[in-house]
């Protein structure tokens, strides 16, 4: 599994609902102990619905009404069913960020500056590795954001697409995923500070082919080197 299949399934909600198959399960393991991104947020689930056991099993939930079977269930339990799971977690994330926000500084200026305006500095890697020859490089603010221009060739056959952004090593650390309607424009890809370490990369567009299952067909592919300005 890797991480675009991850974020577009929910798979970190499904893992801590238990709703993965064993084998899905097993994979989606094997990829979030490599992928910090995935960690965090199954880590971030996990101490929210301990929190919420906790809460749920003292309080009660007063809006689930109780079946005949459910009365010798734990009253957390109504907070994994399908219906509440998924509205629950969300909220459950966006109260994890904002209690980080509130502890760790830098994720506070972050949000800060999230919320006024501010000039991005956008590059294009189209013109650069169409003429071929040395790999481009993109120099960028460091404490700024930063992205880049994608053009998606369009093609019938996908569904929806991924923007996915590899180290040389091929890892993945950064993927974006984007629908065949915003396809058909160019697609802005901002970067957070500090998301990217001076290096090389490749900025790689992928398609999902429905009558295949979604399997990923790579579309095009941009290597670039990043370094940083300040």
């Amino acid at each position: 599994m890797d991480h675009s299949e991850a974020v577009r399934s929910k798979a970190a909600e499904r893992y801590l609902l238990g709703e993965m198959t064993p084998v899905a399960r097993e994979e989606y393991e094997d990829h979030f102990f490599g992928c910090t991104e995935c960690a965090q947020e199954v880590q971030a689930g996990a101490v929210f619905i301990d929190s919420a056991k906790d809460v749920l099993g003292s309080e009660g939930v007063s809006a689930a009404p109780a079946a005949a079977d459910d009365k010798a269930k734990p009253r957390w339990e109504w907070f994994l069913r399908p219906a509440f799971a998924i509205p629950a977690m969300a909220l459950l994330l966006m109260v994890v960020v904002y209690q980080n926000v509130r502890t760790i500084p830098h994720m506070r200026s972050d949000l800060e500056r999230s919320h006024s305006a501010q000039a991005v500095q956008l590059f294009s890697l189209l013109g650069a590795n169409s003429r071929g020859g040395t790999t481009p490089e993109i120099t960028a603010p460091r404490d700024k954001e930063f992205g880049f221009y994608v053009d998606i060739p369009p093609s019938p056959q996908f569904s929806s697409y991924a923007i996915e952004i590899e180290s040389d090593s091929g890892a993945a650390e950064l993927s974006v995923a984007v629908s065949s309607d915003e396809a058909k424009q160019t697609v802005p890809l901002v970067i957070p500070p500090s998301r990217l370490t001076p290096g090389k990369y490749v900025l790689v567009v992928r398609g999902y082919d429905p009558s295949k299952a979604n399997a990923a067909a790579e579309v095009a592919r941009y290597p670039f080197t990043l370094n940083f300005s300040n």
